[in-house]
């Protein structure tokens, strides 16, 4: 099978099989480069030479580059701890904002950032109200007292759901696989911390045969 996607990067190298020379001096090529190069396939050895390529010519840049543009060196520093296709979207989201607000004048479009920032901030609103629900349905159960023993994970467990999909339309889903993931934690807590090996074995068997009227499922069911 022919991958065009790694072939395109041949047009980078020269006749002797090496990155041309004028990219080791293109800052922002090499960060597009670098970026790029993560996306790859088993076999893709060019990627592997673009990411070794890129990676040692971006360090470089970072310490024989005195001119280089504060902002855009956090956004360097940024990409080489955490590539983007690994980053937590909202996260890249909240660390552009940040760049692209340093560019101040040098910023062409101050229209489209004020947008983005109205954005992020009115996701988030939602996110902070779906939030505030969850931490009333543990009130409501009185979790904190019926389980002590519990690790205290609600926001931990909120924030793996935001880590899969963060988008308004999926709220309904967010707060249901919260309130599972609080539970399984809660349970975990429970098996290893609390219950004695009768009474752990008693609860798997409940599991087991899926009781609803068993309290972990009340709590699912009912709220």
């Amino acid at each position: 099978m022919i991958n065009c996607y790694a072939d395109g990067f041949r047009k980078l190298k020269n006749s002797e099989g090496r990155f041309k020379e004028w990219l080791s001096r293109d800052e922002q090529g090499l960060l597009s480069l670098y970026e790029a190069a993560h996306i790859a396939f088993d076999g893709e050895d060019i990627l592997d030479e673009a990411l070794s390529f890129a990676t040692k010519n971006l360090k470089s840049i970072l310490l024989t580059n005195k001119n280089i543009n504060n902002a855009f060196q956090r956004q360097i520093d940024f990409a080489l701890l955490v590539p983007a296709w690994k980053c937590v979207p909202r996260s890249l989201a909240r660390h552009s904002l940040d760049f692209y607000s340093d560019q101040g004048a040098l910023l062409q479009n101050q229209k489209l950032l004020t947008f983005a920032k109205l954005d992020f901030n009115m996701l988030q609103s939602f996110h902070k109200q779906e939030l505030r629900e969850l931490s009333e349905w543990w009130k409501s159960i009185d979790g904190a007292t019926n389980f002590p023993y519990a690790r205290d994970r609600l926001v931990e467990c909120y924030f793996w759901i935001i880590c899969i999909y963060f988008e308004p339309k999926y709220r309904v889903a967010r707060v249901l696989n919260a309130k599972i993931y609080i539970v399984l934690t809660t349970l975990n807590d429970t098996c290893d911390n609390f219950g004695t090996y009768e009474e752990v074995q008693a609860l798997v068997k409940a599991i087991q045969r899926f009781l609803p009227h068993k309290i972990i499922y009340i709590h699912i069911y009912n709220h």
